[in-house]
């Protein structure tokens, strides 16, 4: 993907023409003016001669003559410059980009160059390496420029597409950074397609970490479902994740309303069934017939439907049970199974109930009970005291909370 448009070929309207550099010297009997206090010696300007009138006359080759011997007799830094200035001019009208890439460099490496055109002119130095497919010299001279205070988004995205050219995710996914900062302080939204490409190249690079954190913050900036779609699903395609982490990020794409097709409602209801949760595999099979999305004629979602439902009765019965002995049992794991199963069944206040009962008597996994305690909280409105539930959330299952967190914070 292509963040900023190729080198204009009109240059010059940026870094300034030779003409404003330079003095011309077509009329002998005119007096030169002193536009740059710049010292060129009498050799010097005879061999300059006519360039400029030559170039603006279309007589290039002419020109192109005149600028070789220019080139030879060129001493002084402020002689280098202004060869290379009008080297530059002659590139522009050839349209000679290779031409222009050579002079801006020239001018740059003369030492003559004013401090207020240094970072302008290796930002379109930096352009010109990027183009020609030279990465790490356009990296140096982009980031000369960035240290020269050159204030420009298209930098900055340069700098990261250069990075990303040379295996450099890292660096790279800094800039983009920046970038969005920057657009941000200057009142724009930054385009959904920066996250997009951040959380692709994340995405090649194997960087599991990047990755969420990207498309993350993509929903973050654009939180339609699609994108709460791509994010939960390319996180879980990209973690080996357990049965107990799969069926909470599930959870999150049934509120997050990302569930799509018959294998979402069907996998979902198979993780909830396996594990003794026939309740939600029941709701969520019924949720997809009535968004139309599961076909009521699918013979393996109508057994599936079926099970969930036959074993309700026994399963609502033992939830019962289970509730009036975790009191008394001797660490917090039976609170912990009947607080996930009164979740499954939307009782989101006993579930609370119950997960605190499980981490005040301990035995349990403390990320789990959190990591849940959280989404019941959340549920019930609750969205302070989950924040604070899911913070504490630590090791495989911090990704999930902090997906879990950002729907609460994008649904206050």
């Amino acid at each position: 993907m292509k963040f900023v448009s190729t080198v204009s070929l009109g240059l010059l309207l940026a870094l300034g023409t030779a003409g404003s550099i330079v003095p011309a010297f077509a009329a002998k009997k005119e007096k030169a003016p002193e536009p740059s206090k710049l010292v060129l010696s009498k050799e010097f300007r005879a061999a300059l001669g006519t360039t400029q009138t030559d170039i603006k006359a279309g007589k290039l080759e002419d020109a192109r003559t005149k600028v070789a011997a220019t080139d030879l007799v060129a001493k002084s830094p402020d002689e280098k410059y202004v060869a290379a200035a009008v080297r530059l001019e002659l590139a522009s009208a050839l349209k000679d980009q290779k031409m222009q890439a050579a002079a801006v460099n020239a001018m740059i490496a003369s030492g003559s160059t004013p401090a207020a055109d240094l970072p302008k002119f290796n930002f379109y130095a930096g352009e010109f390496a990027y183009i020609s497919g030279d990465y790490a010299n356009s990296i140096r001279l982009l980031t000369e420029a960035d240290r020269l205070g050159y204030s420009s988004v298209d930098l900055l995205l340069r700098l990261a597409e250069g990075n990303f050219k040379i295996n450099k995710l890292s660096e790279g996914l800094g800039y983009i950074e920046r970038a969005i900062a920057f657009e941000t302080k200057e009142g724009r939204v930054a385009p959904e397609s920066w996250y997009a490409r951040a959380a692709s190249m994340a995405f090649k690079a194997k960087a599991s970490v990047e990755v969420s954190k990207w498309t993350r913050a993509q929903v973050k900036a654009f939180p339609s479902n699609q994108n709460w779609r791509s994010a939960l699903v390319t996180y879980r395609d990209t973690n080996k994740l357990d049965g107990q982490v799969q069926l909470d990020l599930f959870r999150l794409m049934r509120e997050t309303k990302s569930l799509a097709g018959e294998r979402d409602y069907y996998e979902y209801a198979a993780l909830a069934t396996e594990r003794a949760l026939p309740g939600e595999a029941k709701s969520v099979i019924e949720e997809g017939f009535a968004l139309g999305t599961v076909s009521k004629t699918s013979q393996a979602v109508r057994e599936r439907l079926a099970e969930a439902t036959g074993k309700i009765p026994a399963d609502r019965a033992s939830v019962t049970v289970d509730e009036k002995r975790a009191g008394n049992a001797a660490d917090g794991k039976l609170a912990a199974n009947t607080a996930n199963a009164f979740l499954a069944y939307g009782d989101n206040a006993k579930a609370i109930e119950m997960f605190r009962l499980s981490l005040k008597k301990g035995g349990v996994d403390m990320d789990t009970i959190n990591t849940r305690l959280g989404i019941a909280l959340a549920r019930s409105g609750q969205k302070a005291e989950a924040r604070t539930a899911l913070a504490m959330v630590k090791g495989p299952r911090k990704e999930v909370s902090d997906f879990w967190t950002l729907w609460i914070d994008l649904n206050p």
